[in-house]
């Protein structure tokens, strides 16, 4: 068996990978799992920013692609780190492809410089302390660093609820403007937004591990919300914007042909918390969404288990927990 770097061009073996990563993601009892559809997955590898490199790298036997992974490695910032993700079907587990990849995507990671591997798995509750995926990573050395929880909300929320959350909190941020755009910004609110995204690792609890600002630029940001149009994704975007600058901000996407709504970052700027700004941003974009996409079912979101302000907002919203993420890291 050996390790070859998928060929991104060739669309029989991209679909190849991509059935992999979806089979071991969501198809051994986490249904609630996120990953991306086909036509997500072409242009995040085909159409790379220059703030990523995701290398996607496949185990063969023969000429048969038998498990496949991604290296996740920041250019601009972090560049000490490294995100690695091997998948394995489920009935091809147990037979060492896993070990064979995982080790793989580690030496490549440490070819490139980085010193720390950093992965994830996702858990139902009643596996927490004995999945075998949990027993997997530790096998190979990496050890608990941190732990998020996945949360699920059945939509649609009734607006009765949405309009007193709101009522309770629009007290607080009457000097604020709520806007909210799908899949698109514009180029006024590109620099406030690319510096809210940046903040988001410093802002959020990450446990052992320490990260850097992020540095993506507003172009990098124009990139990335182009190639998620092109890709079919929907993105919708709510800022709460005071004196012309958004200071806060939350964003959902939905994946093409999906029902399922992902969340990705809330962040209030921290000299403007206080004014339940987190929570105001998070409705009016739930309410965007319900307008624009009757047909979505839920939405997911991922925290971490220390993030009680957060958690809290999302509690009350309706989001009731599915599973638990172990986060690890690896030095290297």
């Amino acid at each position: 068996m050996e390790i070859r770097e998928l060929d991104v061009q060739d669309d029989a073996a991209l679909r190849r990978f991509h059935q992999i990563g979806w089979r071991a993601e969501k198809e051994d009892g986490r249904p609630w799992n996120a990953f991306w559809t086909l036509d997500e997955i072409g242009p995040a590898l085909r159409e790379q920013t220059a703030d990523q490199r995701l290398v996607p790298l496949c185990l063969f036997d023969g000429d048969e692609m038998v498990a496949g992974g991604v290296v996740g490695m920041s250019l601009l910032d972090n560049v000490d780190k490294a995100w690695v993700f091997p998948a394995v079907e489920p009935e091809r587990r147990g037979q060492g492809l896993g070990s064979r990849l995982l080790e793989g995507l580690v030496e490549h990671a440490r070819a490139n410089g980085r010193s720390l591997a950093l992965s994830g798995i996702a858990v139902p509750f009643e596996e927490r302390e004995t999945s075998g995926l949990r027993r997997f990573a530790e096998r190979h050395g990496f050890h608990l660093a941190n732990t998020e929880i996945v949360r699920v909300l059945p939509l649609p929320v009734a607006d009765e609820l949405l309009d007193e959350i709101e009522r309770e909190t629009s007290p607080h941020h009457r000097d604020y403007v709520l806007e909210t755009y799908v899949d698109e910004l514009p180029e006024r609110h590109l620099a406030a937004y690319s510096h809210l995204r940046n903040q988001l690792g410093l802002d959020a609890p990450t446990g052992e591990v320490d990260w850097e600002e992020e540095q993506a630029t507003p172009e990098i940001e124009r990139q990335k919300l182009e190639r998620s149009r092109r890709s079919g994704r929907r993105t919708f975007i709510t800022l709460a914007v005071r004196d012309g600058e958004a200071v806060a901000h939350s964003d959902v996407f939905v994946p093409p042909g999906s029902t399922e709504v992902l969340q990705m970052g809330t962040l209030v700027r921290r000299d403007h918390r206080g004014h339940r700004l987190g929570t105001a941003v998070k409705i009016a974009n739930l309410r965007a969404l319900q307008r624009a996409c009757p047909d979505a079912t839920e939405v997911k979101t991922q925290n971490a288990e220390t993030n009680a302000w957060m958690v809290g907002i999302n509690v009350r919203l309706g989001f009731r927990p599915v599973g638990v993420v172990p986060e690890y890291l690896r030095e290297i």
